[in-house]
């Protein structure tokens, strides 16, 4: 009996040794959320572009489901709130990017609300340990800490330790390995590097149990960070296809100078790129890949020429001035890769062109998991796991809306408070300010045919032949806004 029972567990051992990824699957499962920052759709090849080398996003896309229509705010604070709590901003009460010295002081009380629900409050719920690792953007002080949130690790974010001021960020530490990094850290060329090595330091120590993993690194942020001599050689003497100039009035930027901010651009998102196949690595050697739901996607958008402009939902005009800036809630701004893998649970290769957004992610994840309440938690988005798993008929939105309020970067005083609705073909964009009123009697206001204008460079606001499609979306508009108790957003004080 005692042999008997002796080979039943040798058995079993075997059985368990050579099926790692179906004990895995046993489990809920693993959660990887990889932001880049000011990432615009149009910048990763499984989305077109035939000059980026992005071999992993690109698999990713391959191995999982590429949403084509994912839609973020325009700036980063407001999106990674929105990510966290599935609640539009007006509700999170961040409105707008954090200060972080420049223009505006630092206010130390500006950050998301102790107690807010997040995806790491949640999951801590169903037993999952979490990481953030890298930028945080969500306050600066002891109170807006991301362990405050629900993340039992947190490395790589700039905080304002207890008692202490900064006056811009470039005096804001960086806490790794609990030591203070000098800000200029995130000079360092090796700093994704450095980053992506603790991520995965975090997905070894926690390979036996559930974990979330918020890794967000700091580029490509206006092409304006440092990276390596092997990114950039992708792109060396190569001339990049960059938007003409000419058809902005206004604009000073020399192609020349234009295609070198590009090359720039898109060699820090292959230092992305690259670093995520690290990680993809680490997924694979350990056997985790099967069971680990991936979630990659750029925190907002941005422009490269596109509109004459740099920048993103607060960008400026490519002219002398450098700080002309244009408040816009174009899709170049607000689209962003959103790709999702999850091989035990969502077949590879499939694509979507439903309206998505960073509001969705946390209601997937709590049907994903079984965590949480949706109706206690009063989320405003809605779970992808029906279009990830391929439903046939599932209903999804006609329109989505949602808001901006540029209040730190206007322009001689202005501060415009915008107000999105985006249908299959049609964009209205209304400019009003912070009473509510339009900006300059409603000249401002903005409405795109995308079908005949996939670049939204003809507005057809106040036109006669679009004065039906204008009432119709401005109803719905109205309609969203109170529903979702959107009210006067007042600058933050």
């Amino acid at each position: 009996m005692k042999a008997k029972r002796l080979i039943h567990l040798l058995a079993l051992a075997a059985f368990a040794l050579a099926t790692p990824n179906l004990i895995a699957a046993s489990r809920t499962p693993n959660i990887i959320i990889m932001n880049t920052d000011d990432h615009a759709q149009w910048a990763v090849g499984c989305y077109g572009n035939k000059e980026i080398h992005t071999p992993h996003m690109d698999r990713l896309a391959r191995e999982g489901m590429r949403f084509n229509r994912a839609f973020s705010k325009p700036v980063c604070s407001p999106s990674r709130a929105m990510q966290l709590t599935g609640q539009y901003t007006h509700r999170t009460g961040i409105p707008d990017f954090i200060p972080y010295g420049s223009p505006v002081p630092v206010l130390p009380d500006n950050g998301l609300t102790a107690g807010t629900p997040t995806i790491a409050s949640v999951l801590k719920g169903v037993g999952y340990t979490s990481a953030l690792i890298g930028k945080w953007h969500l306050g600066y002080g002891e109170k807006h800490y991301p362990q405050i949130f629900g993340f039992d690790v947190a490395e790589g974010f700039r905080y304002i330790a207890p008692g202490k001021q900064y006056a811009n960020s470039a005096k804001i530490p960086i806490l790794l390995d609990g030591k203070k990094l000098d800000a200029s850290f995130v000079r360092d060329p090796r700093h994704t590097d450095i980053l992506t090595d603790r991520a995965i330091r975090f997905v070894r120590d926690s390979r036996t149990k559930s974990f979330f993993l918020f890794f967000n690194v700091y580029v490509p942020h206006e092409a304006t960070q440092f990276t390596t001599e092997e990114d950039l050689a992708h792109y060396k003497d190569r001339p990049l296809t960059v938007p003409d100039l000419s058809r902005f009035p206004g604009t000073t930027m020399e192609t020349t100078e234009l295609r070198r901010l590009l090359s720039v651009y898109y060699a820090h998102l292959t230092c992305a790129d690259r670093n995520l196949g690290r990680l993809l690595a680490t997924l694979d050697e350990l056997g985790l890949a099967e069971n680990t739901l991936i979630i990659f996607m750029g925190d907002n958008g941005f422009n490269i020429g596109h509109h004459g402009m740099r920048g993103k939902g607060n960008g400026w005009i490519l002219d002398s001035n450098k700080r002309n800036t244009r408040p816009n809630l174009f899709d170049t701004s607000v689209l962003v890769p959103f790709i999702v893998r999850w091989p035990a649970a969502i077949k590879p290769g499939q694509t979507s062109d439903a309206l998505v957004s960073t509001i969705d992610i946390l209601p997937t994840l709590i049907e994903a998991t079984g965590a949480g309440d949706e109706k206690r938690l009063q989320l405003d988005g809605r779970s992808l796991m029906p279009l990830l798993k391929g439903q046939s008929g599932v209903k999804w939105r006609d329109f989505y809306c949602d808001t901006y309020d540029m209040i730190y970067l206007g322009n001689n005083g202005e501060k415009p408070h915008m107000r999105m609705i985006r249908t299959d073909r049609w964009k209205l964009v209304l400019y009003l300010d912070a009473e509510g009123r339009p900006l300059a009697n409603g000249s401002r206001h903005e409405l795109f045919d995308l079908k005949s204008d996939p670049e939204e460079l003809t507005n057809l606001y106040g036109k006669p032949s679009v004065a039906a499609v204008q009432q119709q979306l401005e109803k719905q508009l109205c309609t969203w806004m109170r529903e979702t108790s959107v009210t006067k957003q007042q600058e933050v004080k």
